[in-house]
Order: structure tokens, then sequence, then C-alpha cells
């Protein structure tokens, strides 16, 4: 973006640099999700479990887990029983019971079998911002402007 190859983009940290505007896109609520039947009460229920990792995983898991689970060792010292960089496929080994995962709430939405999977409940409600990037010495164009809105009616 900043070498004019890009006019807008999409970034889930915000980024801190004075030649970008990042406006926040779309709030998406993270869930700790747990195969169905399964008891979640505190962090020996997750060590047991083991984790079922993805490209974001470490990111989520640490934002959820440090909210939730206050004073824990942290992500990476939990067993990890699985690894997938395919969304649709993140949840198959949890409905299997191999492990939790931490994703946003449309993923968990999207899966196929959902009465395999169960959302832990707990406090408090972490969400992560998707936020717009682009260059903060122009406004976007109006072609660019349309994909923006295209994008939002498509999320409402």
């Amino acid at each position: 973006m900043l070498n004019n190859r890009a006019e807008l983009g999409f970034a889930i940290v915000r980024p801190d640099d004075a030649r970008l505007r990042a406006t926040p896109f779309l709030d998406e609520p993270l869930e700790l999700i747990a195969p169905a039947g399964e008891r979640v009460a505190g962090w020996q229920d997750l060590e047991r479990l083991g984790f079922i990792d993805h490209p974001d995983g470490q990111a989520m898991a640490t934002s959820l887990l440090s909210q939730r689970f206050s004073g824990n060792p942290g992500v990476r010292r939990l067993p990890v029983h699985g690894f997938s960089n395919q969304i649709s496929l993140i949840l198959e080994p949890v409905s299997r019971g191999l492990g939790f995962t931490v994703l946003p709430r449309h993923a968990r939405e999207a899966f196929g079998r959902a009465e395999a999977v169960q959302v832990v409940d707990g406090a408090p409600a972490v969400v992560d911002t998707l936020w717009l990037i682009h260059r903060a010495e122009w406004p976007l164009s109006a072609r660019a402007q349309r994909i923006v809105e295209s994008l939002l009616g498509h999320l409402t």
C-alpha cells in the first residue's frame, strides 16, 4: 500500500503508521470452541483437550484466553493436537474430540456439523476488529468505495 501497488486493504492489527488511515470495518466476536459435551471450566480442561491451531490461532487464542483465564501460562504452553490452514477444516478435529480452538463466530457458523461442537460461554466477550486501510493523504476512489459498500452489503 505504501509503495502505491494497492489502493485499499484489510488488516487484523491497526497499523501504526501516520501515512495510513485505518477505519474499523467489521467486528468479529472470538469464540472458544470445544467438542460437544466436553466440560471446559478451567485451564486444566484446556490442557487436557489440547489446542487445534491455525494460521491466526496463536493470536486469537492469546486474545481470548488471556481475558478468560487470567494468570494462565499462555497458549504456547498448551499441547497442540492439530493444525489446519483451511478455515473450512479447522473445526473438523474439534468435532472429532481431538481438541479445542479459538475462531471468529462466522467461522463456527459456517461449519456444517454444528451439533458436534460447542461454544464455551464466558466473560468477558472478546472482539477482533478488521481494519480497512488506505493511504491517508487521499480518499478512496469511487471504484474502491463501491467495493467497500458492496462488501458491507453482503455482511449485513
